[in-house]
């Protein structure tokens, strides 16, 4: 038996050791999901909250004009005689139920208990695409998706290692200056809020520096070749989630690979939410963007890719060239009404694109390899229009983090103390005469978070507010702490008197910082 085969038999027995203790843990496994499609809009995941709509474990995160929630709840024993359906999940596409904000489906899936994304050693990286648009292209559509296949291609490929997480759009690193390199004047400037760029983390089975060069120069190899951005997590020691080292510069051109007549520059006018729910496994991600890659008129414009309860869930926004939110919704919407509507992802979106005119190229082949996502649900649409974001260079990023004792609650608690913070925090709104103010609360959104259960019976969040930048008039300091320090340390303390006035047990680790990296030791990357 060769090294690498001994090493890949420990696994494997680890892996079913991890899987007998889940199941004997809890018996039941099946967990309930919600997926929510919405617009994006300020307080939508507060208010979802505040309706006792909480969720043990949440992703969230909104682009475009769009947003979506997705959260768990795992399911408890129950006495008597349950149905038993199979753990592939139902073969017919859900119907959503249709609020006032967008599309809800609700659902439920079994977990693939020996999916490990808790793991010592990861590799994260954060590759910039076209970092000064104002606008989302067709081209960065394309190029959103072939990238984000070629770096699940990567994970899954190369290295047989599970991608954890895939999101776009994203911050990039702060930018660091200096007057001609004296550390003295060492001066750092918050990136935009959000850049056309993707952020990955892969978890590596076996931790080699060897492995660790060949997924580097595999990706350094792909931004080279198309003049992109990219940065490697910096884990050298006292260096945290957020920290990061440049590897190959952006360059100011477009990719040569997209310059050619027949890929559009025109702006994007239509999104198509679609999210892929199912077992945690290798390779799924790779073999949905695989997919849609067969279709040249489809590109992905934001993404959201995590696991949540053992549970995959993969969210892309999808931009159809020539199709209006209309038409598209009127030709989804019937396809979902029919009872023969598939759930599987390759079913589901063959069949819309193929009543949308749209064939694939080159042709699907007979007789392919296995696909890792053959058993997954698929919940698509409402189709909207496209809405340019704010966020360059008119917000500062906020980031937040915290950790509380597991309940049913969830996020609800803190969250709800922290949009409480946030609303004693006046902005100046200079375009109304005379000039008025705005509670920070109606006006910051909440463009990333992710709250996760972990085996220590606490809920550990973060998150990524975007907050408009004249909220940092009022901060204005005559030394040299930055404004955006004094106002998250302000909001901070202001974030844990609401959690002590609100008598809620459990909650810790609080923690405001306009940098990632100055969060607190317990979050995740």
């Amino acid at each position: 038996m060769t090294m690498a085969s001994r090493r890949i038999s420990i696994r494997n027995v680890a892996d079913l050791a991890r899987a007998g203790f889940e199941i004997a843990r809890q018996p039941l496994t099946k967990v309930d999901f919600e997926v929510h499609h919405v617009q994006a809009r300020q307080g939508y995941l507060r208010d979802l909250c505040a309706d006792s709509a909480v969720f043990l474990e949440t992703i969230c995160s909104a682009t475009n004009g769009g947003g979506v929630v997705i959260g768990t709840r795992t399911r408890t024993p129950v006495t008597g005689t349950e149905p038993i359906e199979p753990p592939a999940g139902p073969q017919a596409a859900e119907r959503p139920r249709i609020s006032d904000d967008g599309w809800i489906f609700h659902q439920a899936a079994w977990p693939n208990p020996t999916f490990i994304y808790e793991s010592a050693q990861t590799f994260e990286g954060l590759i910039a695409i076209d970092p000064t648009a104002r606008e989302v292209s067709e081209w960065h559509g394309l190029a959103i998706r072939d990238l984000a296949k070629e770096i699940a291609q990567a994970a899954a490929t190369l290295v047989d290692a599970p991608l954890l997480s895939l999101n776009c759009p994203t911050q990039l690193p702060t930018t660091v200056k200096t007057r001609n390199h004296d550390l003295r004047t060492r001066k750092e400037i918050a990136s935009p809020c959000s850049s056309l760029a993707i952020r990955f983390s892969v978890a590596l089975r076996e931790v080699s520096a060897a492995t660790r060069f060949e997924l580097a120069d595999r990706i350094r190899e792909l931004c080279e070749k198309h003049g992109y951005g990219f940065w490697l997590a910096d884990t050298r020691p006292g260096h945290r989630p957020g920290n990061w080292f440049e590897v190959c510069p952006a360059e100011s051109e477009f990719s040569s690979l997209y310059n050619g007549d027949i890929r559009s520059r025109q702006r994007i006018g239509t999104c198509l939410p679609v999210t892929c729910v199912g077992p945690a496994r290798v390779g799924s991600t790779h073999a949905i963007l695989t997919f849609l890659q067969r279709y040249p008129q489809v590109g992905v414009v934001g993404c959201t890719g995590s696991t949540l309860s053992d549970i995959a869930f993969v969210h892309l926004q999808l931009a159809i060239q020539g199709v209006a939110a209309d038409r598209l919704n009127r030709i989804l919407g019937k396809l979902l009404g029919e009872s023969s509507a598939p759930a599987r992802p390759r079913k589901l979106l063959r069949e819309l694109f193929k009543r949308l005119g749209l064939q694939p190229d080159p042709a699907e082949q007979g007789g392919a390899s296995p696909d890792p996502a053959s058993d997954y649900q698929t919940f698509a649409g409402p189709a909207h229009a496209y809405r340019a974001n704010r966020m360059p260079p008119d917000s500062l990023a906020v980031w937040v983090s915290w950790e509380i004792a597991r309940s049913h609650g969830g996020p609800a608690a803190p969250l709800g103390c922290l949009y409480r913070a946030l609303s004693q925090v006046l902005v100046p709104m200079p375009v109304h005469e005379p000039v008025t103010t705005v509670p920070a609360s109606d006006l910051a959104t909440v463009e990333y978070l992710i709250c996760r259960a972990t085996e220590q019976s606490v809920v550990r969040g973060k998150a990524k507010l975007a907050v408009p930048k004249s909220i940092l008039r009022q901060f204005a300091t005559g030394g040299v702490e930055p404004q955006a320090s004094k106002l998250c340390a302000s909001l901070e303390e202001a974030w844990k008197a609401r959690i002590d006035e609100s008598g809620v047990a459990g909650v810790s680790e609080c923690t405001v910082a306009w940098r990632e990296s100055w969060l607190g030791h317990w979050t995740y990357a």
